[in-house]
C-alpha cells in the first residue's frame, strides 16, 4: 500500500498548521482544515454543495480559540489517536475496494466516521451525510482511478515485453551511432508524415540497423529532434518473449493487443522490431489463425503508433515482398555497409566503451588493422560488425592474461584475425619479410616442379602483388589457364602452390559436369527442382566450398571436358571475384587462385608436322583453345601458362624424386637402397612417353622397384636391415639384397631380376 503524493503534502500541512498555533496535538480539525485547502479536493465539496468558505471560517475559528497553545519550544506536535484511527480506517477501505494507493478522499470518508470530534460536528452542521458524498466521490474519481490503475498496468505490460531503449540511453548503457545522421533525418522525416509512418529499415546483417534505432533513441534525449519527436520513448519489442508461455488459444493475440494498446495509451513512442520477418507466421496455429504480422496492420495505419522495422534482404524478398499489404504500410529505408574510412571512424568514436569494458588500451593503428584485415579476408561478413568482431574478441584474449591494463596493438589484431579465418599469420602481417618467405616459396615450388620455371614465375607474379596490397579489388588473386601436354606438371604445380602459400586446395575435375545438367552440382539446383534451397549444399559444391575457404586454390582440372553451360558460370568468378548460387547466395572468392588446366592442343602438336625444314608443329594449342573458348572467358584469363615438354634432364631428375621417395620409405623401415645412374637410364627409358608425360614414371617405379621389393619384405623376414643395391644386368633390372653377417660380415647376397 502506498499514499499518493497530495496525502504525504496533507499529513505535513496538519502538523505545520498545529506548529503555527503552539498547539501540542495535531487533531482531525487541523486534518479537515488542510483538506479545504487542497484546491481539487475544495471544487469537489463545492460541487456536492458544501459551504466550503463558511466551514472553513469556521474550522479556523474553533483551532485559534478553543485548542490550547502549550507547546514547547522546539517540540515537534503528536497526532492524536484519532487521528491515527482516521488514517487506518482509510487504509482498510482501500485494501477492501482492490486498490493499492490512498487517496485523499478516502481520507475524508474516514474523518467523517469519527464521530466523537469537533470535525465529525461541522460535516454534519453542513449537511455532509457520509453515504450520499461516497456515492458522489466514486462516480467522480472512478474514471480518475480506473485511467491510473490502467496507467500502471500498461506500464507494467511494457517493462515485461519492451526494452526501453531511450532509458538505457539516459543510463549511457547503449553506444552512440556515428556516420549516421542521413538515415537518421530519412527516419524522423517519415515519422512525420500523416498516414503509415512506419520505417522498415533493409540492410545485411551487421551493417548497424539495430544501432541506427539506439541512436534515434539517443538524438531524443539529447533533445536533438524535430518538435513533432520530442519526449518520445523508443522501445524495442522481443517477439521472442512475447511467444513465450502461450499454451492456448488466443493468450498470444491477447498479449500483443495489450502491448498495442499499452503503447497507444502512453502516447509518444516509437516501437522498434528487430528481425521484423519474425512476424510472419509468430502465434499463428496449424489449422489457421491471425499471425503477429496482420495482427500489426490495423495498428501501423491509424497513425497512433509509430514502427520501426529492421530486416535483411533475403528476409525482407521472403516475407515483405509476398504480403504487399504489410509493405505498403512501411517506408523502406536501405541500410548499405559503411565504407572503411566512415567503419574507422565509427570505430574510434566508440572505441573507448570497449577499453572501459575490458580494461584495456587499444592503439589507433589496431583500429585501421581490424578495418583493413577485416574488408580483405572476411568477406562474408559486413562492416563495422566485423571490426568489431576482430576487436572485441582481441581484448578478450588479453584478460585471460590478466594483467592490467593490456595495450591491444595491431600484432594481436592480425594474430585473431589468422584465428577466425584460418589464414597463416605470415600472410596477414606486414612485419615478416614477405619477400624472403614468398621467395622461398617460389624456390621450393621449382625444386618439385620440374622444367616449368617460367610457368611458376608468371603465377608467383600475381601473388607478389597481392602480397603487396596492389591487387585490384574487385577480381581474384589470379585467373590462370595451363596448357600442356599430360603429364607435365600442371595439377602437380597447383597443388605446390596450395601447400607453399598455405592455402587449401579445391579441385573440382571437371569430367564430371560434361552434362549440361550438371550445372545444378556447381551453383544449385534452380527453382522447382529437387536440392533448391538445400542447406547441405548452400546452393551447390562451388558456393559451400567457397563460402568455408575465401582464402584458397581453385583448381578446375580438365577445364576442356566441362559442358559450356558449366563453364560460362565460372565468367562472373574470374571478373568480378563473385559467384551467385541459383537461390541468391553470393560467395566472395577476391582471396582466392584460380587455376584451370587442359591438354587442348596437345594431340595436334604430336601430329607429324607437313611442310619443309618443320621439326615441330607450333601454334597448334593457341588454335584449339580460341576454337573452344569464348573470346569473354578467354579475356578474363590473367595469363595462359604454356607447359613445356620434359627433356632429358628433367626426366632424369623426375625419376630421382620418385626413387627417392622410396628410398625414404625404406629408410623409415630400417632399409638402405643404392642405385646406379645406368638403372636411372633403364627406368627413364622404360617410364617416360612423349604423349603420356611423366605419369608413367610412378607406375614404372612401382612395376620394377616397389613391388619386387615389397614381396621380399613380405616373405623373407630374414632381411629385415639388409642393404638393396639395385644395378642393371644384360638390360634388365638387378636387385641385389646383401644380408648382414654379424659373425663373419656380409652374409650372402640374394639377386632379383625384374624383367622389363
Amino acid at each position: 500500500m502506498k499514499s499518493s503524493k497530495a496525502l504525504d503534502n496533507l499529513v505535513e500541512q496538519a502538523i505545520n498548521q498545529a506548529k503555527i498555533r503552539s498547539q501540542r496535538y495535531v487533531t482531525s480539525e487541523h486534518l479537515l482544515l488542510c483538506l479545504l485547502l487542497d484546491e481539487d479536493f475544495k471544487k469537489t465539496l463545492d460541487d456536492f454543495g458544501v459551504q466550503t468558505d463558511a466551514l472553513y471560517t469556521d474550522l479556523n475559528d474553533y483551532l485559534n480559540s478553543k485548542l490550547a497553545c502549550d507547546l514547547k519550544a522546539n517540540e515537534i506536535p503528536k497526532k492524536t489517536h484519532s487521528l491515527d484511527r482516521i488514517f487506518n480506517r482509510a487504509y482498510t477501505q482501500v485494501l477492501f475496494s482492490g486498490r493499492d494507493e490512498l487517496l485523499i478522499y478516502d481520507v475524508f470518508i474516514s474523518l467523517m466516521a469519527e464521530t466523537h470530534t469537533m470535525s465529525s460536528y461541522f460535516t454534519i452542521k453542513y449537511n455532509i451525510h457520509r453515504e450520499e458524498f461516497v456515492n458522489f466521490a466514486t462516480k467522480k474519481y472512478s474514471k480518475d482511478i480506473k485511467s491510473q490503475e490502467a496507467k500502471k498496468y500498461y506500464k507494467k505490460v511494457l517493462d515485461e515485453y519492451c526494452t526501453d531503449f531511450t532509458k538505457l540511453a539516459k543510463q549511457g548503457a547503449i553506444d552512440p551511432a556515428i556516420g549516421r545522421d542521413t538515415i537518421l533525418d530519412d527516419i524522423c522525416q517519415t515519422m512525420a508524415r500523416r498516414n503509415k509512418s512506419n520505417v522498415l529499415m533493409v540492410g545485411d546483417p551487421g551493417v548497424g540497423k539495430t544501432a541506427i534505432a539506439e541512436g534515434l533513441a539517443i538524438k531524443i534525449i539529447n533533445d536533438d529532434v524535430p518538435g513533432y519527436l520530442k519526449e518520445h520513448k523508443v522501445y524495442n519489442l522481443d517477439i521472442g518473449v512475447l511467444l513465450a508461455g502461450t499454451q492456448y488459444r488466443g493468450q498470444f493475440e491477447e498479449r500483443v493487443k495489450e502491448v498495442m494498446e499499452a503503447l497507444i495509451n502512453q502516447g509518444k513512442c516509437i516501437l522498434f522490431i528487430d528481425e521484423a520477418h519474425t512476424m510472419k507466421g509468430a502465434g499463428a496455429v496449424s489449422n489457421g489463425g491471425t499471425d503477429f504480422a496482420n495482427m500489426l496492420k490495423p495498428y501501423l495505419g491509424r497513425n497512433k503508433l509509430k514502427v520501426i522495422a529492421s530486416t535483411t534482404w533475403e528476409e525482407y524478398t521472403e516475407s515483405f515482398e509476398k504480403d504487399r499489404a504489410l509493405m505498403r504500410r512501411f517506408y523502406r529505408i536501405t541500410v548499405d555497409e559503411p565504407s572503411p574510412a566512415l567503419a574507422k571512424q565509427i570505430l574510434n568514436g566508440t572505441i573507448k566503451y570497449y577499453e572501459e569494458f575490458h580494461n584495456v588500451l587499444i592503439a589507433p593503428d589496431s583500429i585501421d588493422s581490424a578495418v583493413d584485415l577485416s574488408v580483405r579476408f572476411m568477406t562474408d561478413k559486413r562492416l563495422p560488425d566485423k571490426a568489431f568482431d576482430l576487436i572485441d574478441s582481441a581484448c578478450a584474449r588479453q584478460r585471460l592474461l590478466e594483467s592490467e591494463y593490456p595495450n591491444i596493438t595491431k600484432e594481436l589484431i592480425e594474430l585473431e584475425c589468422s584465428k577466425i579465418t584460418g589464414i597463416p599469420l605470415d600472410q596477414l602481417s606486414e612485419h615478416v619479410n614477405q619477400t624472403y618467405n614468398l621467395s622461398t616459396v617460389e624456390d621450393s615450388i621449382k625444386a618439385e616442379v620440374y622444367g616449368q620455371d617460367n610457368v611458376v614465375d608468371k603465377v608467383m607474379e600475381k601473388v607478389y602483388v597481392s602480397k603487396a596490397g596492389l591487387t585490384v579489388s574487385d577480381k581474384p588473386i589470379g585467373v590462370f589457364l595451363f596448357l600442356g601436354p599430360t603429364g607435365t606438371g600442371k595439377t602437380e604445380l597447383a597443388k605446390q602452390l596450395s601447400s607453399g602459400l598455405n592455402m587449401k586446395l579445391l579441385r573440382y575435375d571437371m569430367s564430371e559436369y560434361q552434362e549440361r545438367h550438371s550445372v545444378a552440382r556447381f551453383v544449385g539446383a534452380p527453382p522447382g527442382y529437387v536440392g533448391y534451397d538445400d542447406s547441405n549444399l548452400g546452393g551447390g559444391l562451388l558456393i559451400r566450398d567457397i563460402e568455408r575457404n575465401p582464402n584458397s586454390v581453385i583448381l578446375f582440372d580438365e577445364i576442356e571436358k566441362a559442358h559450356p553451360d558449366v563453364t560460362n558460370v565460372l565468367l562472373q568468378l574470374m571478373d568480378e571475384g563473385f559467384v551467385t548460387s541459383t537461390n541468391g547466395k553470393r560467395v566472395d572468392a577476391r582471396n582466392t587462385i584460380i587455376i584451370m588446366t587442359s591438354n587442348l592442343g596437345a594431340q595436334e602438336m604430336e601430329r607429324e608436322p607437313i611442310g619443309f625444314g618443320r621439326t615441330a608443329r607450333e601454334g597448334e594449342d593457341d588454335k584449339a583453345m580460341k576454337d573452344f573458348f569464348k573470346p569473354e572467358f578467354r579475356n578474363r584469363i590473367d595469363a595462359v601458362c604454356k607447359f613445356n615438354k620434359l627433356d632429358d634432364l628433367i626426366k632424369r631428375k623426375i625419376v630421382a624424386k620418385f626413387v627417392n621417395e622410396l628410398a625414404e620409405q625404406l629408410k623409415a623401415k630400417g632399409f638402405r637402397m643404392n642405385i646406379d645412374e645406368p638403372s636411372i637410364d633403364l627406368i627413364m627409358n622404360a617410364g617416360f612417353d612423349e604423349k603420356m608425360g611423366a605419369r608413367p614414371v610412378a607406375r614404372t617405379v612401382d612395376r620394377l622397384l616397389r613391388v619386387p621389393i615389397s614381396k621380399q619384405i613380405i616373405l623373407d623376414k630374414s632381411i629385415s636391415g639388409c642393404k638393396i643395391k639395385v644395378r642393371t644386368k644384360d638390360k634388365d633390372l638387378l636387385i641385389k639384397i646383401i644380408r648382414k653377417d654379424l659373425n663373419h660380415g656380409l652374409g650372402p647376397i640374394k639377386e632379383i631380376t625384374v624383367k622389363l
